[in-house]
């Protein structure tokens, strides 16, 4: 289980990320890449670790979770939000930053998924 899923599945809030990645670091195993553990996709924990004037990694991980409650991609989500909401709209534009790793993350996710 991932942090992640834990606040999908009710056990964590996004007040325990702090927690979690203690636990990874503090950890004597070999629990491999932090993003991985923490249930995040390569650019999302970019956008969660990236220090930006207007937005902080809080928002960037209830973007996420409301994302994968709605089962789509946080782009997707951020897009479906961002004319409403403006830190989603900061978050995706944010997101172009890291282009190249979302399209190569949309295109290992389309190819994991069954037909």
């Amino acid at each position: 289980m991932t942090f992640i899923d834990d606040v999908l599945e009710g056990r964590a809030t996004i007040d325990d990320f702090d927690s979690c990645n203690d636990t990874w670091q503090d950890s004597e195993d070999d629990l491999g890449e932090f993003h991985d553990f923490a249930g995040l996709l390569w650019p999302e924990y970019a956008l969660w670790a990236t220090d930006h004037e207007r937005i902080d990694g809080d928002d960037v991980l209830a973007y996420v979770i409301a994302a994968r409650r709605r089962d789509v991609g946080l782009l997707d989500h951020l897009r479906s939000v961002k004319e409403q909401d403006a830190t989603a709209a900061e978050v995706y534009r944010l997101a172009g930053w890291w282009a190249k790793d979302w399209e190569a993350v949309s295109q290992h996710c389309t190819e994991d998924r069954p037909a």
